[in-house]
């Protein structure tokens, strides 16, 4: 499915952060895809002249509610059982959350506390294997240093800083990590999923932090705006794509040994919508979330937080 996703329309928008690159660099050299785009997954989205519409690509990463827009991310994107089953009637929604049942509400096959605790780019691995396509990485454990730099890590701890999956395994959650894990490597039998989690085996959990720490160092020193390796903003005043993104990709594409991939598009237009958040609790019409100014969403927290558990995005411009 994966592979015929992309036959029909190559063109995919990513996130800006390590997530979003690693998973572009794979989906460019496996499927053919060709970036088009990007999302900071708050109000800005940056797409090339040539999008028609906003609508159009593929997403990686990133939840978009209309229905005819195909999305492959892993957020807790489904309130109860009854929109869980709505969202995956449409067949254009691909997340490890609504593969399990895992909602806000927790009525399905398990709640929020049991969601998916990694990067899309691990879930497009295991994805790919399924369909016999076993995405092949170098060494996770060799040290490399950046051209030009003293900056040095290994491709694991870029890897698994994806969503705080490395520390999310080691301290975080490892009951959950452990489980999904499983079921990643049992549904896909992919030998880089078995080299992840040997990798991860070898690992210090007393070290989690530091692992974390230390990664997230390096992503600020190669001029990320926070230390998941992530950009808020990727463009000048003149729409050109800033130097710093295209040096980080080009550092993300030394370490996956991907050097040869097409760089990233130089022009862009930004689009902006209405980025906000809110505490959210169980008993809410889903209605709301279908409503055509909505343009993405996303829990963020458990619908017993204090916090502002639902982040959206409304009135996206086209």
């Amino acid at each position: 499915m994966i592979k015929e996703i992309f036959q029909r329309n190559p063109n995919i928008i990513i996130n800006t952060d390590i997530d979003g690159f690693l998973s572009g660099i794979i989906l460019q050299k496996y499927c053919g895809a060709k970036i088009v785009g990007f999302s900071n997954s708050k109000k800005e989205i940056w797409v090339t002249p040539e999008v028609k519409s906003i609508y159009d690509p593929v997403y990686i990463d990133l939840y978009v509610v209309r229905p005819d827009v195909i999305c492959i991310e892993q957020h807790i994107i489904a309130h109860n059982n009854e929109h869980l089953q709505r969202i995956k009637s449409l067949g254009t929604k691909i997340n490890p959350n609504n593969e399990r049942g895992r909602t806000f509400c927790g009525d399905g096959e398990g709640d929020y506390f049991h969601k998916y605790p990694f990067g899309t780019v691990h879930y497009l691995i295991t994805l790919l294997a399924r369909e016999g396509i076993d995405v092949m990485l170098p060494s996770l454990e060799e040290t490399i240093s950046v051209p030009h730099t003293h900056l040095k890590t290994s491709l694991g701890q870029i890897l698994l800083r994806a969503d705080d999956a490395l520390f999310t395994t080691l301290k975080g959650y490892p009951d959950n990590a452990k489980d999904w894990w499983k079921f990643l490597y049992d549904t896909s039998k992919s030998s880089t999923i078995h080299q992840i989690t040997e990798y991860i085996d070898k690992l210090d959990r007393n070290l989690a932090q530091t692992y974390k720490n230390n990664i997230g160092d390096f992503f600020l020193s190669l001029k990320c705006d926070g230390t998941d390796g992530a950009f808020d903003n990727i463009i000048n005043p003149d729409g050109s794509l800033q130097k710093r993104v295209q040096d980080f990709y080009d550092c993300i594409k030394i370490f996956m040994n991907e050097e040869e991939l097409p760089k990233l598009p130089t022009s862009l237009i930004l689009h902006e919508g209405e980025f906000r958040k809110t505490l959210m609790r169980k008993d809410f019409d889903t209605s709301i979330l279908e409503h055509p100014q909505m343009y993405s969403y996303a829990y963020i927290y458990g619908p017993y937080s204090r916090n502002q558990n639902f982040s959206y995005t409304l009135n996206m411009t086209d």
